[in-house]
């Protein structure tokens, strides 16, 4: 009997040992409190759980009340360009996710109503890809909805989502080598976040500028061979099929509305300009526009001036600062 306890002892301390090193290390931030989450390079983060983290750990000290939601299409509108069209002393947040569903909008608007928080203000970055969706749970480590949002319920299966990326033999190898020699080498990012853009993260506003791609676009050297490539064959002008046309779908926007009506906020709804110029479905566009008025909703999908340009996106899913900000001053303006 002692010699088989050796046995399982020794045969399970590798395993102890990893779980360990896990807990540790917290290679995904997903465990321990950080002021940056984009601090140093590890495992690929989670958006969502930084986005509502972050807010957390803040918003007693910023008092946020004004808000951007939306996938990572969201990103580019930037809160210095927003403010000028709300009042100066508003506090703002971008509360951006990967992927994006229904629920990682309402979940956060309920997260901050139940906290008792001002949204004064708001603006909502949605696309058909976001409407597909009502949540994320099957979608990885990168997009499953962080347990804060879902009063813990997914608490297990959130954490073991991200135990069993830890313990992918590639993903091991990769982040040990990197943390040994520094050296960030090809096939690495399939496994672990090379941040080009993480120090420019700004931890108070939760926003990260594409200062890098930026800078190459202005002197000329961003759209190469390779880049142009990535805009071949992407463009197929159609309407989307119809997507809010079950209960769940909208019983959460409608609740959406509703949290919105009792902070009495001022709030717009962009439907972004997808380089592969699908357009919204009619009947999903009207339901939206019933239910926040058609005064509050601005549709960009489909064929128009940003998206016959590929000089507007930075590959063909995400478009630049200079849309948004002109979209912004659009509707606005308008």
């Amino acid at each position: 009997m002692a010699r088989f306890i050796k046995y399982i002892v020794a045969f399970s301390f590798p395993f102890i040992l990893l779980v360990c090193l896990y807990f540790v290390c917290d290679p995904f931030k997903v465990i321990w409190h950080y002021d940056n989450y984009h601090c140093n390079i590890g495992g690929a983060l989670n958006r969502n759980f930084v986005s509502t983290m972050n807010y957390l750990n803040k918003k007693d000290k910023y008092h946020y009340d004004s808000f951007i939601f939306g996938n990572s299409r969201s990103l580019f509108y930037m809160i210095d360009d927003w403010k000028n069209y709300i009042p100066n002393e508003s506090e703002c947040y971008h509360f951006s996710e990967s992927g994006g569903s229904i629920h990682g909008v309402l979940y956060k608007l309920r997260l901050i109503d139940s906290l008792n928080e001002k949204v004064n203000n708001a603006l909502f970055i949605i696309d058909i890809d976001l409407l597909s969706q009502i949540n994320q749970e099957h979608e990885g480590i990168v997009s499953i909805m962080p347990p804060a949002l879902t009063n813990n319920q997914n608490f297990l299966k959130f954490h073991r989502q991200f135990l069993f990326q830890w313990f992918n033999p590639r993903f091991f190898f990769y982040w040990t080598k990197f943390k040994l020699t520094g050296n960030f080498e090809q096939g690495m990012e399939q496994y672990i976040a090379k941040g080009t853009n993480y120090k420019y993260y700004n931890p108070i506003t939760n926003e990260e500028p594409n200062h890098v791609q930026d800078s190459l676009i202005a002197i000329g050297a961003f759209y190469d061979k390779k880049k142009l490539a990535v805009f071949e064959d992407k463009q197929h002008p159609r309407f989307s099929e119809e997507l809010l046309n079950d209960k769940e779908k909208i019983r959460s926007i409608k609740e959406m509305k509703s949290i919105l009506a009792k902070h009495r906020t001022n709030y717009r709804i962009i439907i972004s300009p997808l380089y592969n110029q699908v357009k919204i479905n009619p009947k999903d566009l009207q339901f939206l526009r019933t239910v926040f008025g058609n005064e509050n909703v601005y549709d960009f999908s489909g064929v128009n001036k940003y998206t016959s340009d590929y000089h507007n996106y930075y590959e063909d899913s995400h478009y630049r600062r200079e849309v948004a900000s002109d979209i912004m001053n659009y509707i606005y303006n308008h």
